[in-house]
């Protein structure tokens, strides 16, 4: 099922994670540098969601700039915190403590599908609709696919920097490339950004990032593609859910 035929929808998420109470915090070069990265998308007025890992201070992070008020959010879930027996009151007082902080309604979980399964009914009581896999679907059709208890798997498309040394070596395997890849299929597709990867990785990735913004905002003046919001596709993929004949 596609949400469109035309144009292609492009989503960005964005995963922040380093600042947390009572840890050691980024080198300050890296924390000026997803600084700037969260600036890049404020400043070319590219939505954005923001993948919070648990344990991070919403508060500190706001104080840094990195999180305002009205950002479309979601947690992330480690491995670890997902297998934890605590996980559910864990969710609950987290999902409190970012509406709380924030204004922010939260939606959204990011971790692996597969060891939140056995939670779907509980997320789906919390609000928490759509899951954003780390699984990386290069030639899916699209990112989404129907879970159970009325959630939504979103796959990634583009991730950024690439997991794998190997993924650098392939034929149009950058970034730039495979969104004007996906953007001529009209396909709907999702961006995963690793803010203290590219952070830590050199100056030239986040110029290579505002490139890349640069790009997908000349793309939608065109009418080439549309950019959206991982929140944006749930709200429309749930409409479309409840509305669809029972058989």
């Amino acid at each position: 099922m596609k949400l469109s035929p035309s144009p292609a929808r492009v989503a960005f998420v964005v995963h922040l994670d380093g600042l947390q109470a009572g840890r050691a915090q980024p080198a300050r070069a890296d924390l000026a540098r997803i600084q700037h990265l969260v600036h890049l998308f404020r400043g070319h007025h590219v939505p954005a969601t923001w993948a919070i890992a648990a344990g991070c201070d919403l508060k500190l992070m706001q104080h840094r700039g990195l999180l305002q008020a009205g950002d479309e959010l979601a947690i992330a879930l480690s491995h670890n915190t997902a297998a934890s027996p605590l996980l559910r009151e864990w969710l609950r007082k987290r999902v409190a403590a970012m509406h709380t902080c924030t204004g922010t309604t939260v939606g959204l979980v990011a971790g692996e599908p597969i060891h939140l399964r056995n939670h779907a009914a509980f997320l789906a009581e919390q609000g928490l609709r759509g899951i954003l896999s780390n699984t990386l679907k290069r030639h899916a059709e699209n990112t989404y696919s129907p879970l159970p208890c009325g959630l939504w798997q979103f796959d990634t498309a583009v991730a950024i920097p690439h997991k794998s040394w190997f993924a650098r070596l392939l034929p149009g395997s950058s970034p730039i490339q495979r969104i004007h890849k996906l953007t001529a299929k009209a396909e709907t597709f999702l961006v995963s950004i690793d803010a203290a990867q590219v952070a830590h990785a050199s100056t030239r990735s986040l110029q290579n990032l505002e490139k890349l913004l640069r790009e997908v905002g000349h793309s939608a003046s065109r009418a080439e593609l549309s950019i959206t919001t991982a929140g944006e596709i749930l709200a429309t993929l749930t409409a479309t859910r409840i509305s669809r004949p029972q058989h």
